[in-house]
């Protein structure tokens, strides 16, 4: 088993810190919480563009979120469906299509 790797700092940032440093944001709605999630692709982050394109679409949510969504979306007791609809939620919201690689 590898140790888990540490969080970079720019995936510790709040998405209000994010926002007020510029980057455009989308709100996604999901099952009575809303999510925010930059709106460009170019301002995702490198690790989280990596995860995706090697099928760690879990991972990639993850750090999409960031610490303090991820913690609001772990406190719904996801299942796998559930993260494969998070992912479509946000896919569709972007207009990147519904397939979350489930």
């Amino acid at each position: 088993m590898t140790a888990p790797r540490p969080i970079p700092q720019d995936h510790l940032k709040p998405a209000a810190q994010i926002e007020a440093e510029g980057i455009a944001m989308t709100a996604i709605e999901w099952r009575g919480h809303t999510f925010t999630v930059p709106t460009d692709p170019d301002d995702w982050t490198i690790a989280a563009i990596s995860a995706a394109e090697k099928g760690l679409n879990f991972t990639a949510l993850e750090l999409m979120l960031g610490r303090e969504q991820w913690a609001e979306f772990s406190k719904t007791k996801p299942l796998k469906r559930d993260g494969v609809d998070l992912l479509g939620a946000i896919n569709k919201a972007l207009g990147l299509g519904d397939d979350a690689g489930n």
